[in-house]
């Protein structure tokens, strides 16, 4: 695991929030999107909620997430954590299947990843972190004031046109 540093971290989270307006017009309806789907409904039995209006984005509830998706870009799920700035450990665990599902990296490995961002962005001053594996990226914000909460976006590493 490597920690990134606070400068590439601004970029990584400014180009993973890009594609929740702007991911490609219907690319939820692409096979690779439609199989990720099914692998996060699968694995943790959550439930399809809705499509994003540009068709960019799956919205799952019962447990809350969002799946980015657009392959010829970016691919990453998303969790939050609104109850405090700690997590149960059933989240870690659900965001390390969900993780799994768009990734294909072993879940035990994502989730040691998780909880080691959530550590670290609980000491940023910037209250975010990243972790870079071989084959995937886990991002995060975590913070303890107005009750705070937790974002992990776990996915496959940003890819170039």
């Amino acid at each position: 695991m490597r920690h990134l540093n606070s400068s590439y971290l601004t970029v990584l989270f400014a180009l993973a929030l890009i594609p929740r307006s702007w991911a490609g017009e219907h690319s939820t309806e692409t096979p690779e999107c439609k199989e990720i789907t099914a692998r996060i409904i699968e694995r943790t039995n959550t439930h399809f909620d809705h499509f994003s209006p540009s068709g960019g984005s799956v919205f799952f509830k019962r447990p809350d997430m969002v799946l980015i998706c657009d392959p010829k870009f970016v691919t990453y799920i998303s969790l939050s954590w609104d109850a405090s700035s700690f997590p149960s450990n059933q989240w870690f665990v659900l965001a390390a299947a969900a993780g799994s599902a768009v990734t294909g990296v072993d879940r035990k490995e994502l989730e040691a990843a998780a909880r080691r961002c959530h550590r670290v962005a609980l000491k940023e001053t910037d209250e975010q972190a990243g972790i870079v594996l071989p084959k995937t990226t886990v991002g995060c914000q975590a913070f303890a004031k107005n009750g705070g909460g937790v974002v992990v976006d776990i996915g496959i590493p940003v890819r170039k046109n």
